[in-house]
């Protein structure tokens, strides 16, 4: 019945947009084609289609497909790539299931906003500080990027903001279910080539889907650019983020089948999630210079600069946290290009040339992390005072080869350093504790071939990544001083281009990742989480990415249909697992959906008529490593439409999880008691005004 009925409601609403479309005056409709697009992954400005890298891209374009509340849907129409909600304003981020060891937030990937490094020394990205309107677009690299980014088995996020070439101001305003309120502006300056700059506010409230999962933030950024000389140019970025929400808990299967919208009660000795006021309160501060130099032909210099600070107070279950986390670094690139030999026009050579990069990467943090009990959700007596100093280093060196015939050879090598300091003063003597981490050398080398319309690629690499200070120190306040960094190689080979007269594009990608010592996650009877390392896994897989058109569906009216489908195939397991009496070998990997599959289409008219369904499958889940219980697979379809209303007014509207599907999202692996579950939103809707001056 839930599936007739999200039907009927697509088949009405795409009835009425495509009516409205019809009745709108004529404008022209211009869509660029995703293997156009340039990107920077590895120090190299190419189109996509010609990357020595697993990439994919998230657009603007990718953004309007769904609610402007959540980047969650955007990115998980892409293949590997999964986005996690534990509660409104609780993300997590995988790249090839690396959401083992991540409870909440973003670990074992990298991640660079503007080309400065925002991923902070201990570790951790706090990716929820962002709002979707951010982002003009985020390059996502699958597989470790560590000859030229530094740590990270998952992967890497190169995040960016571009600055309009043409000054405007764009005001919008959006309300939905369970109480949603959204209010974005932004306003570009360009009054000429020289000066640049990009102002961004945003804020959002909710009370939540489920009891306990109120949600508000904050969001402040400027962006600047400053064109020095024709060969010398200075960005600037300000970002501030206050975000607040309750974290409601894990629930085990009966009480998730009872009432899922239910927050933790109360077990034992530990009070519920209410009583205890669970909540995070959450504040970022970041700023950022990057300088781009060009002293000769051929050469170029990219320097980024960049200090932040952190802080956050979170009353949990167990007890009550609080952290200063500030943190500064830089990064140098020097990058040169020399050509090899001339070109010729006979077709026997392409010409060939050299390109070469070497720099160094640098941050430290210090760090006061301090614990309380909890008392009926007020601080009460210290129960721990610890100071954190984590560092890490980076050099590396990388070359590119270009060479006749279309084809591409890249070799890179990096060193990495890092280590993390923990002083416990709360104990007389104070206990401190200093890592062991081995420096670790990360070879890369990728190889591509052009053929017609065919880019081939194939790449060997190695990837690492220390544990993070919140796994060192995690909310157990508990410090793992056993703890060692994951690593592994990956081998991976894959082909992109456009066939069918251009139409259908596919991005194709094959790999093996074998890892080495991968951190796991466990949670504790009051829902705190430890870690520990768990042998090897192997992790195999399939990713692809096909899009169709865009074509004309009905060219009287202007009236043109693109189709998108992405499929992932993830069946991950131990290698060698024990944990005491226990023999995982051979398990599925929890937290890891062996296949996903995500497809949709995109309508465009005359008029500003737009209208967007996605569909996504995802299949069901182990939760622990004994592979003793799943979550169930779901479906989801969601709906997206809009128009202009008048002039620079639109309007758009839209509806997720049309069937009303009850699921999960954002399991808690291992969790105690098997509270594994965190139910997702039901049914909700959402509708917006978008006003744009020039």
């Amino acid at each position: 019945m839930a599936l007739l009925a999200g039907m009927k409601a697509i088949k009405n609403t795409a009835v009425l947009l495509l009516a409205t479309c019809c009745l709108a005056p004529t404008a022209a409709i211009t869509q660029e084609k995703l293997d156009s697009v340039t990107v920077t992954a590895f120090a190299r400005r190419t189109v996509i289609k010609d990357a020595a890298a697993s990439v994919v891209l998230v657009r603007e374009r990718d953004w309007q497909r769904f609610s402007p509340a959540s980047a969650l849907p955007a990115i998980n129409r892409l293949p590997g790539v999964r986005m996690e909600e534990r509660s409104p304003g609780s993300y997590r981020l995988a790249i090839r299931g690396s959401s083992l060891r991540s409870p909440f937030g973003v670990r074992n990937i990298r991640m660079y906003y503007n080309q400065i490094p925002f991923t902070d020394p201990g570790g951790n990205t706090y990716l929820n500080q962002f709002a979707v309107g951010n982002f003009s677009n985020i390059e996502i690299l699958k597989g470790p990027g560590s000859s030229l980014y530094g740590a990270g088995t998952g992967g890497l996020l190169l995040a960016n903001t571009e600055i309009a070439d043409s000054s405007n101001l764009s005001l919008q305003y959006m309300t939905g279910s369970y109480g949603l309120h959204q209010v974005e502006a932004k306003a570009t300056l360009s009054s000429n080539r020289a000066f640049e700059h990009s102002v961004y506010g945003h804020y959002q409230r909710s009370d939540g889907y489920r009891d306990h999962t109120n949600m508000k933030r904050t969001v402040a950024a400027y962006t600047g650019r400053w064109q020095q000389s024709a060969v010398a140019g200075l960005d600037m970025v300000l970002l501030y983020g206050d975000l607040w929400y309750q974290t409601p808990g894990g629930l085990n299967r009966n009480e998730f089948e009872a009432d899922p919208k239910q927050s933790r009660p109360a077990v034992g000795n530990f009070p519920s999630s209410v009583d205890a006021d669970a909540s995070i309160e959450q504040k970022t501060l970041f700023g950022g210079l990057h300088q781009e130099l060009k002293p000769f032909s051929g050469s170029s210099i990219d320097i980024s600069l960049y200090g932040a600070t952190t802080s956050v107070t979170n009353p949990a279950v167990r007890n009550y946290e609080r952290r200063k986390e500030p943190h500064f670094g830089g990064r140098v690139v020097f990058g040169y290009t020399i050509p090899l030999f001339p070109e010729t026009t006979d077709g026997a050579e392409n010409g060939a040339k050299l390109q070469f990069n070497i720099g160094g990467e640098w941050q430290q943090g210090n760090y006061s992390v301090k614990v309380y009990r909890n008392v009926n959700g007020e601080q009460g007596e210290l129960q721990t005072d610890d100071r954190l100093k984590p560092r890490t280093a980076l050099l590396f060196g990388q070359g590119i080869l270009d060479l006749p015939r279309d084809w591409q050879l890249s070799a890179g090598l990096s060193y990495n350093a890092n280590t993390v300091e923990i002083r416990r003063v709360s104990e007389e003597p104070a206990f401190e504790f200093n890592s062991n981490y081995r420096k670790e050398w990360m070879p890369r080398v990728a190889l591509t071939k052009k053929l017609g319309a065919l880019t081939f690629y194939s790449m060997i690499a190695k990837g690492f990544s220390p544990p993070t200070t919140s796994e060192l120190l995690p909310s157990t306040s508990v410090i793992n001083t056993s703890l060692q960094a994951e690593s592994g190689w990956n081998y991976e080979a894959g082909v992109r281009g456009r066939i069918l007269k251009q139409k259908l594009y596919f991005d194709l990608d094959f790999f093996y990742y074998r890892l080495q010592d991968a951190i796991v996650q466990r949670r504790d009877a009051s829902g705190a989480d430890y870690f520990e390392n768990a042998g090897s896994t192997r992790q195999k897989g399939f990713e692809g990415f096909l899009s169709y058109g865009p074509f004309a569906l009905v060219p009287a009216q202007q009236i043109i249909l693109s189709t998108w489908m992405s499929y992932t195939l993830h069946p991950f397991r131990y290698v060698d697992y024990k944990q005491v009496e226990n023999d995982f070998s051979g398990n599925r990997l929890p937290g890891v959906a062996k296949q996903t599959l995500a497809a949709g289409f995109d309508v465009d008219g005359k008029g500003g008529m737009n209208l967007h369904v996605a569909y996504q499958y995802v299949d069901p889940i182990w939760l622990n490593d004994a592979n003793s219980e799943k979550a169930k697979q779901y479906h989801l379809l969601g709906i997206r439409g809009g128009s202009r209303l008048y002039r620079r007014l639109n309007w758009f509207a839209g509806a997720d999880n049309l069937f009303n599907t009850t699921y999960s999202l954002g399991n808690d692996i291992n969790a105690f008691g098997g509270r594994y579950y965190n139910v997702a939103p039901g049914r909700n809707y959402y509708a917006g005004l978008r006003l744009q001056l020039n």
